[in-house]
């Protein structure tokens, strides 16, 4: 097993909040963000749990992520006369004794994740259920299938990684699908 570390470029400095350069940061930040979680489980703010049959992926992930940001943090150096850092990723090899850490750790966070996304699609279903006919059901059925995909994805390494929380992550989604089939009918 693996850790991921990163780090990367925020678009929260002063100078690029105020400058055209504020969106682009930010979408970057967040593709990368959501390349990294492909890889497997967050175990901490910025520390991914890398289950082995992902670990082949890691240097293309980080390779395509540095060149994202590239390009744009050399338009800001260019531009705005700053100099930003540059993303750091890294992955670490670790023992089985760290191993375990990074996976209680793990298993705390998904399990507070699964309950708030419990209690999120419980709160959409009966708020839904009291408004029929509610303009707002395509983005929330589109909502709703991005948080099922993004736990599907955990699904998968959870198992690699022996946390136990597939019944948990079954549950969500058999809700999510409920409460699809429930505003589709309407």
């Amino acid at each position: 097993m693996r850790i991921l570390v990163y780090d990367l470029v925020s678009e929260n400095r002063k100078r690029i909040q105020k400058s055209r350069f504020r969106k682009k940061v930010r979408a970057i930040r967040v593709k990368a963000t959501e390349m990294l979680h492909q890889l497997g489980v967050q175990c901490t703010e910025s520390v991914i749990l890398v289950p082995d049959a992902r670990a082949s992926s890691i240097d293309d992930v980080i390779n395509k992520i540095n060149g994202m940001f590239f390009k744009i943090l050399s338009d800001v150096e260019n531009t705005l006369g700053i100099t930003l850092p540059r993303p750091v990723i890294r992955p670490l090899t670790i023992t089985e004794d760290q191993f375990a850490v990074f996976k209680e750790l793990a298993e705390r966070r998904l399990r507070e994740a699964l309950g708030a996304n419990i209690d999120r699609v419980s709160k959409i279903a009966k708020s839904h259920a009291d408004r029929k006919g509610s303009r707002r059901a395509g983005s929330l059925i589109s909502s709703l299938k991005k948080l099922k995909r993004e736990w599907l994805n955990i699904r998968r390494h959870v198992l690699d990684l022996g946390i136990n929380v597939q019944s948990d992550i079954d549950r969500l989604v058999k809700m999510i699908d409920g409460v699809i089939a429930s505003m589709r009918g309407q």
